[in-house]
């Protein structure tokens, strides 16, 4: 309810002009006030602009031997915000209530956020002193409900978050998509569904810049076409990771490089300053292993020159994310916890402390 105010009116005083001077002088003050309270008679109402509580960190900073690292890709996507967990037809959504007591159990367990900056510090050095009990909470594609619905949940527990983006998903919200690839005189649409699989799913490079910049920063998981599944080959679907046909091998390493270096290069140009190149996202995890510890892992078939995608991966970037556990070490590979919208509460607790007392986050194996 706006405060209500009281009018004080002050006694009339004698001024050394006429009276209609005087009259058109407050006319002239009075659509003055008018104009400057926005249209409205009186002054404009008292408002307060949302500022979410932070938890500031005044403990003791200290060297960690692991930082867990956790994923969400969509959130209230065929489930209700309020459903405890949300089992929808997409089982990479959750409900905002989920997020919202996932990332509460994470502040009363006395665990502190770290940038993807910090963490890709303590990669290449074991000294770098971090808050107590780290944690990297990262977000994958650059979907709008996700980044945009859990900003004031992250923003209120005083929590940062690294968003990796496909800039092609980027680039298809606005209405560019990808032009055909052409191998061997074929040409293939490497981005089908653009754009309308993108528009008011995937936030737009301005939308993108709106974000909180407490909150978030920005690395790459895809470029212009990266994130595709190829449709021509049921054997082997993954853009990054698999060679089209008729492609040599020089132009398979070439094409990668490429789609790399053009996905950086975009993020830096629409997002400058906000942006850690250091590491990179594998779409589908696909650096060609076949074989997962975990049940729910994805599948890593490649076609590619064997090794090749792990070397260069490794070559060029500090961390090197994937989702299957039994990576974590070898080759900058680094695990990602996937959360799920079928995960209770409870299965997070119990599946996170699992993958941490098992050193799956641990710098050294």
């Amino acid at each position: 309810m706006a405060e209500k105010t009281r009018t004080v009116v002050p006694r009339r005083r004698r001024w050394p002009i006429s009276a209609a001077l005087s009259l058109l002088l407050l006319l002239v003050l009075g659509i003055a006030a008018w104009a400057a309270a926005g249209s409205g008679l009186g002054p404009p109402p008292r408002t307060t602009a949302y500022q979410p509580p932070v938890r500031a960190y005044h403990g003791r900073y200290t060297t960690a031997a692991a930082i867990p690292v956790i994923v969400y890709h969509e959130m209230d996507n065929g489930c209700k915000a309020s459903a405890v967990t949300c089992r929808s037809k997409d089982p990479e959504s959750v409900s905002t209530a989920q997020f919202t007591g996932e990332m509460a159990w994470l502040v009363r367990a006395g665990y502190h956020s770290v940038t993807l900056s910090q963490y890709t510090a303590w990669l290449g050095n074991a000294k770098t002193t971090l808050p107590a009990k780290p944690v990297l909470i990262t977000a994958d594609n650059g979907i709008g409900n996700f980044l945009t619905g859990a900003q004031p949940v992250l923003a209120r527990d005083g929590f940062t978050a690294t968003a990796f983006l496909v800039t092609g998903f980027a680039d298809g919200a606005e209405g560019a998509c990808a032009p055909e690839y052409k191998v061997a005189l074929v040409s293939y649409d490497v981005q089908p569904g653009c754009p309308e699989d993108n528009q008011y799913w995937d936030l737009t490079w301005a939308q993108l810049k709106a974000l909180d910049s407490q909150v978030w920063q920005f690395s790459l998981e895809a470029g212009p076409a990266g994130h595709y599944v190829q449709d021509y080959d049921s054997r082997c679907t993954v853009f990054d990771a698999c060679m089209m046909p008729g492609e040599t091998t020089a132009e398979y390493k070439a094409r990668v490089a490429d789609e790399l270096t053009a996905g950086v290069s975009a993020l830096d140009r629409e997002l400058p300053g906000r942006v850690i190149s250091a590491a990179w996202v594998v779409p589908y995890s696909d650096l060609g292993y076949r074989r997962c510890r975990q049940a729910d892992c994805t599948p890593q078939p490649s076609d590619g020159p064997r090794g090749w995608l792990a070397g260069y991966a490794a070559s060029r970037f500090r961390a090197v994310f994937v989702e299957d556990a039994s990576r974590n070490g070898p080759g900058h590979e680094r695990f990602r916890f996937d959360v799920n919208g079928q995960d209770t509460l409870a299965y997070f607790q119990k599946t996170l402390t699992g993958f941490i007392r098992a050193g799956d986050f641990s710098r050294e194996r």
